[in-house]
């Protein structure tokens, strides 16, 4: 039994050999039918399509240049409201608070009048008292010259009576008593009429004191009509309240500040300038003119902005140091007429300034990131991509301005184009001209 198992193991080698052997065969022999049975694919050759490109028309157009810059709504005309006398505040308008509006010729603040009233009464009184002592004196010098009047035909009289008794005693007719009585009443005579005279050339100079205690006195009273007046503060111009420091019942004095008020139809805007940024508009300035500004503020909803018109109001005299810019104030145009929301404009706020400077005609406006490194643009010539030197007048924003290198009518390409390259054949788009 062992030598019978010893005979057969080698033919199942041989068996399971052939078996597979048989197999590869088969499967050679059906894979190289089904390949017979293919059908070999037809050859195309590959077109190559340009790219697709969109361009705009050059066409050359007359820019107005403008400066950019930001800055900060202030009050064109601020005031600051102070006591001019002292006492106690008896009155403050409603609208006299912070951020209230105020009408020109409002009674904004009063202070207590009392005091004030009896000094200009007192003045009216010492008036009256100065032109009494006036009247008096102008009637006394009347009476002086009436006595003297009287005084000059007394001595008259007189020394026609002495002379007579003297030509009397000369003749013996007349006593030495009667002529001594005679000349002392002469003496008498003349004495009162020089004491008379002396009376009245003193009127002068007490006509000089009574008139210059009434105009001392007309004085003090216009001192006191004018404390009574700057008991009452009035507003000068509409406008709003920035601040207020005082309450009605509190006690001032002379200088105190009561609050702060700017007219609401004058605001300025400060802004700087950079230096090379002055040659846009510095033509207006040489010829004598201000350029004109526009002013624009984002609204709190983001829905839009409110542009204000303004101006050039002056250039600050001093180039600012650390910045290298030059300050300059904008007049915002009767912004009152603009202003329809609490909102729109008022101090402090921050606002984008364009100033409007030269005009420059045939210049090129294109969007900006078509222009390629080194001043290239790509132009569409006859189907083929030409790159073009241009020369660069202003980068602003979002625009390029070009004043060389394009004619007008030139196709520019303004699709993003990779791997670009001089003669490259594009196609432009149908909706792209």
């Amino acid at each position: 039994m062992k030598k019978k198992s010893k005979i057969k193991k080698p033919a199942s080698i041989i068996f399971r050999f052939l078996r597979v052997v048989i197999v590869i065969s088969v499967a050679v022999v059906l894979a190289k039918f089904l390949i017979s049975l293919k059908k070999e694919p037809e050859k195309k050759e590959i077109i190559k399509t340009p790219p697709t490109v969109k361009v705009i028309i050059a066409e050359p157009v007359s820019k107005v240049m403008t400066v950019e810059a930001y800055g900060t709504v202030k009050p064109g005309k601020a005031v600051k409201i102070t006591a001019e006398v002292s006492g106690r505040i008896d009155y403050i308008h409603p609208h006299f608070i912070e951020g209230g509006q105020i009408d020109k010729g409002q009674v904004l603040i009063q202070i207590d009048q009392r005091s004030y009233k009896l000094n200009r009464q007192a003045g009216k009184v010492r008036i009256r008292q100065a032109r009494t002592d006036i009247a008096k004196l102008k009637q006394d010098i009347a009476n002086l010259k009436n006595d003297i009047q009287l005084a000059m035909a007394n001595l008259r009289l007189v020394e026609k009576e002495f002379k007579r008794i003297r030509a009397l005693s000369n003749s013996q007719f007349a006593s030495k008593n009667s002529l001594d009585r005679a000349e002392q009443q002469y003496l008498q005579a003349k004495i009162q009429l020089q004491n008379l005279n002396n009376r009245l050339s003193l009127t002068d100079t007490l006509m000089e004191q009574r008139l210059t205690a009434l105009a001392m006195a007309k004085v003090d009273f216009q001192k006191a009509d004018l404390a009574f007046e700057k008991t009452r503060i009035l507003s000068d111009f509409n406008g709003f309240v920035l601040h207020k420091y005082a309450e009605t019942g509190e006690y001032i004095n002379p200088g105190q500040l009561i609050g702060i008020t700017y007219q609401k139809d004058n605001l300025e805007v400060d802004v700087r300038i950079p230096l090379e940024k002055l040659k846009w508009v510095e033509s207006f300035f040489e010829n004598g003119k201000m350029p004109a500004a526009e002013v624009t503020m984002a609204k709190p909803d983001k829905m839009g902005s409110t542009v204000w018109d303004a101006k050039v109001a002056r250039i600050k005299a001093k180039i600012d140091e650390t910045t290298r810019t030059l300050p300059m104030t904008l007049e915002i145009v009767q912004p009152e007429k603009r202003v329809k929301k609490i909102f729109d404009l008022k101090p402090g706020a921050f606002v984008k300034c364009s100033i409007k400077g030269k005009t420059i005609d045939n210049v090129f406006v294109l969007p900006r990131h078509i222009v390629k490194q080194d001043d290239i643009i790509y132009k569409v010539n006859t189907g083929n991509l030409k790159m073009k030197k241009v020369r660069v007048l202003r980068k602003f924003e979002d625009e390029i301005y070009i004043d060389s290198g394009l004619e007008p009518g030139d196709r520019i390409i303004v699709s993003p184009l990779p791997g670009a390259f001089e003669g490259m054949a594009v196609m432009i788009k149908q909706d792209g001209n």
